[in-house]
Formats: C-alpha cells, structure tokens, sequence
C-alpha cells in the first residue's frame, strides 16, 4: 500500500472518529434538554397543579394558624383562582385580604377588598369589606412618611361605613375613628398656620384659619385657631372682627389659656 492510500485510511479513520463524537455530543445535549424539560415540567406541576378545594382551603388556614400571613394571602389567592366560581372563592378572597392587612401589604389588600366589592357588592360580607378597605388607609397613615392622603381616604371610608351601615357591627368604632382621623388632619393645619404666621404671612394664615373653624369645628385646637384669628385681625386692620372673634371665644371657651392671652393681648393693643 503506498503512502498516498495510508494518509487516506488515516483521515477516514479521524473522520469516523469526529463524527462519532459529535453523534455522542447531539445524544447528550438531547437527553440534558430532555431533562431540564421534564424537571420544569415536574416544578411547573408542583406549583400549578389541580389540587382539591378542601386540600387548598385547609392549607391556607394553617398557614394562618403559623402567622405566615403573607405565605397564608397567598394560599387563599390560590384558592380563589383554582375554584373561582365555588362558594368558597368569596370568602377566600375576604381571608386573603385580612392576611394582607396583617401582613402590612395594604395596597394589595385594598385591591383584594375592591375587587371583592365589584364582584359581590350586595353581599351580607361588604360590610367588613368597606371597613377593613377603610382600616387599611387607617392603619397606613399613621406611618411618618405618609401625607394626608391616605387619612382623607380613610376619613370618607369610615364616614360611609356610619351613612351606610349605621346599625352594623361596625359604626361605632367607624364613629370613634371618624373623630380621630379629624383630630389627626386638624392638628396637621395647624402646623401648616403656625408656620404661616411665623413667616408673618398673614393673609394665608388668616384665610386657613377661617377654613380651619368652619372644617374642624370639634376639634381642641378651636381656642388656638380663634386667638391666631384675633392676631390676624389686628395685623390686618379688622377691628370689628376682632372683638366678635374675641366674644366668640370667650363665651365658649371662659376659662381656656387661649381666652387669657386673647384678653391680655386686647388690653396691649388699647
């Protein structure tokens, strides 16, 4: 055999080689495909898959026995989605609401509570509905970073709970939280006028304050707001009402510090 027909049995002996290599490298990308495939398939079926309505109900509760309630929300979510035209599904919803709550994710359990609410807006449940909903607001207004918008939604859900559902299990704690969120945006005013009038800009101190007595006429911060009305007044040269705001205080609050300092700064001024 000459040299010519050796080096030609030696490259399709490496030729033979190479294509066996890549048949065993196609086989085993196949079978790793095969087998990241069956494996997601085998998760996807873990997290998805069909389970009895009783089965995922009674998980959810011991979830919430835990105090897991975020975990709990969730399995309540899962309930309401797998059987969601089963009698189960709006209670299921109102459970995972109050697990948000109590997990402090209020903005998903108002969107749980209003969703609830489109759906079964005359069920005997709406009446928690609208006051967990106003309880949330509630509850994450009291937080530093939070403005004021959250306590006026908070204000008109609890006041709707009392014109709605006066006799309801709720209105007398929706009443005493009424009370309460004004106190809280009355005192927030105030602030507001203070500085005002430590700026000496009078004539957005004295319109607030008019706004303030007319809006927040229960509030303690009355006597306050109608002695900085009397400064107002005198800055501004309104000498007759200065002495009616003055008589308006004193008749209703006699004995108040604000009607002392009131009085001694009229004295001053003549």
């Amino acid at each position: 055999m000459n040299i010519i027909a050796l080096k030609i049995l030696k490259i399709e002996k490496k030729m033979k080689t190479f294509q066996t290599f890549q048949k065993k490298c196609k086989t085993f990308t196949y079978l790793l495909f095969v087998l990241f495939f069956f494996v997601g398939c085998r998760d996807s079926e873990r997290i998805y898959q069909q389970k009895p309505l009783n089965m995922l109900y009674k998980k959810a509760m011991e979830t919430l026995k835990k105090e897991d309630f975020k975990e709990a929300s969730e399995n309540f979510d899962e309930v309401e989605r797998q059987y969601p035209y089963s009698s189960w599904a709006p209670h299921s919803q109102l459970m995972s609401a109050y697990c948000s709550f109590k997990a402090q994710e209020f903005p998903k359990s108002i969107a749980t509570l209003e969703t609830f609410l489109a759906l079964h807006p005359s069920s005997s449940s709406a009446q928690y509905a609208h006051y967990l909903r106003a309880l949330c607001y509630y509850t994450d207004m009291l937080s530093p970073e939070r403005d004021n918008e959250n306590a006026l939604l908070a204000l008109q859900g609890f006041q709707e709970i009392c014109e709605r559902f006066p006799y309801s299990d709720y209105a007398r704690d929706a009443e005493l939280k009424v009370d309460f969120i004004q106190e809280h945006l009355a005192c927030h005013e105030m602030l507001i006028i203070r500085d005002y009038m430590k700026r000496k800009e009078f004539v957005a101190a004295f319109q607030r304050l008019s706004l303030f007595i007319k809006n927040y006429s229960r509030s303690v911060l009355v006597p306050e707001a109608l002695y900085r009305l009397i400064e107002c007044h005198i800055v501004l040269g309104f000498p007759g009402l200065t002495y009616k705001t003055f008589t308006l205080l004193k008749y209703n609050f006699p004995k108040d510090a604000w009607t002392s300092m009131a009085q001694e700064l009229l004295m001053l001024k003549n």
